[in-house]
């Protein structure tokens, strides 16, 4: 018997076989897609990784004209010519790929540069809240890559901001470490800025010390005294009523250069007479970059003799005129039997006093500033009203009224005998402000800045806005005496005789310190701190002193050397505030400091 193989057997077989197929063909197409896949994604990749460095090389051309701008900026100024910034180009040296540079209309290994005009503006980012005069340049940069079959060219666009911000506008500015340790509780109303490190404490918790604003610090912001100071190292109750982004550290540092230095000690020559080829009358002293000089931006300029103070000289300032440099004839006389025996400036007077912390006697040239403003109101010949009209009015106009005096009292310091310059009677400034200035140690009797009609009054701590004008004090030192302070007084006289009113100081002021540091014997002395900024000579005993103003601390005195004690004063009660009319431009006392800042303010890539 013969059998024959089923049929149902080979169909059994051929499914079998379709099914492979099947499997073999998907597998075929799952495996093509996923090496299309792989070899996109790796195109992709390199495509992305091709843009960013396009991207990369954009903004290193741009960093390169950024650069350079910065470099110019902070030792003199920007060049007005955008040209000269476009053709730089960064070097390639050593770079895996190559790129042609261009600027946004084609042109090959250049830069787009547009420096627009010289305006105030409020400014943002870093230095929100604050104004600044100065410009904003745009920069484009286009990266092509070279010997690649793709264009895959990148632009970045940067815009910043280079100007200057009057230093006034904060509330406390030190280009020196800075100390606020106060003992009793105290609130700094306004911006807080250290070129260096800021040690700050609060007494207890009773007596907190409070920033309502922004404190930042070039190095550190440290919430205890500086290492060192004999008060040992307290750490006391601090506020920050600003928490987000505040304090900050390794902030940057904004500089007032004097040529190409910053330091404390290059700083005091803003307040001492210029180089002869930078100073007026010299066509240089009115350079951007010399204007830091407050002797090149004074409007009246005061000297004397190097002995015994005689021979006062006064010249009015005026770039604008042929003459820059007026000299000025005393406008009084002395009379005896009616027989004219001197003349002299009614304003201006030599006059001599006992400094109890410098051990010195002070032989100071003296600026009455009640008589200054009659001599401004007077017609006559030698009268200072043409002169006051010829800052205000055609050809010769400054833009403002005489407000800016520089006074340089040329007796030599001696061991026991130390120059200096003192105003009085200042309750009522010139309608337009004022600035005083000096190299030398500054002293202010009495109240100042403290109405402008005679009627009404800025007596407290933020008062000043409808009773005052732009004011400041510069000088190597800043006093106050009371009006009841006496010249009488001498060696003998006892703290407790010295006794002071009440006062009021409604100013900004510049002025040196003393800084924490150890003497020859190893001893160490505190500064005194912000709150010993004013410095006294009087037992205030808790007398009110009350001080709407700005505190600047820009170098270490050269003339009024001496450490800081509680020995020769009596402690006020301070109403200290930050004068925030400061926040206007128009309202920025006359010949104010200006640091240097550029502000990064948009970067974009595409």
């Amino acid at each position: 018997m013969i059998f024959s193989p089923s049929s149902h057997t080979h169909r059994q077989a051929g499914y079998a076989l379709i099914v492979t197929m099947c499997f073999l063909v998907v597998s075929l197409i799952v495996f093509g897609s996923v090496m299309y896949w792989a070899a996109t994604g790796s195109t992709n990749t390199q495509r992305n990784n091709l843009f960013n460095q396009s991207e990369s090389a954009a903004e290193s051309a741009t960093e390169v004209v950024v650069t350079y701008m910065q470099r110019d900026f902070t030792f003199q100024s920007l060049n007005p010519s955008a040209t000269y910034y476009a053709s730089l180009q960064p070097s390639q040296t050593g770079w895996p790929q190559q790129f042609q540079f261009s600027d946004t209309n084609g042109n090959a290994n250049m830069t787009t540069v547009v420096i627009g005009v010289t305006n105030w503006s409020i400014l943002n980012s870093q230095f929100a809240g604050l104004y600044g005069l100065g410009q904003t340049v745009d920069v484009y940069s286009v990266a092509s890559p070279l010997n690649v079959s793709q264009n895959l060219s990148a632009t970045v666009f940067q815009e910043l901001w280079f100007g200057t911000i009057p230093v006034f506008q904060f509330a406390i500015f030190y280009n020196l470490d800075c100390e606020i340790n106060p003992g009793n509780n105290m609130v700094i109303n306004g911006r807080v800025h250290s070129n260096q490190n800021i040690f700050t404490t609060g007494s207890s918790a009773a007596t907190p010390l409070t920033y309502s604003s922004y404190v930042e610090a070039s190095l550190a912001i440290n919430l205890f005294r500086m290492p060192n100071d004999p008060n040992g190292v307290r750490t006391g109750n601090v506020i920050f009523n600003i928490t987000n982004n505040n304090p900050l550290n390794n902030y940057e540092s904004l500089t007032l250069p004097i040529g190409t230095n910053n330091t404390p000690t290059a700083i005091h020559a803003i307040l001492e007479p210029p180089p002869a080829a930078i100073a007026a009358p010299n066509p240089a002293a009115y350079y951007q970059s010399n204007l830091i000089y407050t002797y090149n931006l004074a409007d009246l300029i005061i000297s004397n003799g190097a002995s015994g103070g005689t021979n006062i000289t006064v010249y009015y300032e005026n770039q604008n005129n042929t003459t820059v440099l007026t000299p000025l004839a005393p406008d009084a006389t002395n009379k005896v039997s009616g027989v004219a025996t001197n003349v002299y400036y009614s304003y201006l007077t030599n006059v001599s006093f006992y400094d109890y912390r410098e051990g010195d006697t002070v032989k100071a040239l003296q600026l009455d500033v009640s008589k200054l403003n009659q001599w401004l109101t007077n017609t006559t010949v030698t009268g200072g009203y043409q002169y006051n009209y010829q800052n205000t009015n055609g050809s010769s106009s400054k833009g403002h009224g005489i407000n800016g005096i520089y006074v340089n009292n040329a007796i030599q310091p001696t061991g026991s005998i130390m120059p200096a310059v003192r105003v009085v009677n200042g309750q009522q400034l010139p309608v337009a402000g004022l600035t005083v200035a000096t190299p030398e140690p500054l002293y202010v009797k009495g109240n100042y800045n403290t109405t402008t009609n005679g009627s009404t009054f800025a007596l407290n701590l933020g008062s000043t806005t409808n009773n005052t004008v732009p004011a400041a004090l510069m000088g190597d030192a800043i006093t106050v005496l009371s009006s009841n302070w006496s010249d009488a007084y001498n060696t003998n006289t006892a703290l407790s005789s010295r006794t002071p009113v009440t006062t009021t100081i409604n100013a900004a002021c510049l002025e040196g310190i003393v800084p924490t540091q150890v003497d020859t014997s190893g001893t160490w002395h505190y500064s005194g701190g912000v709150e010993n900024f004013l410095r006294l000579l009087e037992n205030w005993g808790g007398t009110p002193l009350n001080y709407n103003g700005s505190i600047v601390v820009m170098f270490n005195s050269e003339y009024a050397t001496n450490f800081w004690s509680g020995s020769y004063y009596g402690v006020p009660t301070r109403y200290w505030g930050f004068d925030v009319n400061f926040t206007n431009p128009s309202k920025i006392p006359p010949m104010c400091p200006q640091v240097r800042a550029m502000v990064r303010s948009i970067f974009s890539a595409y």
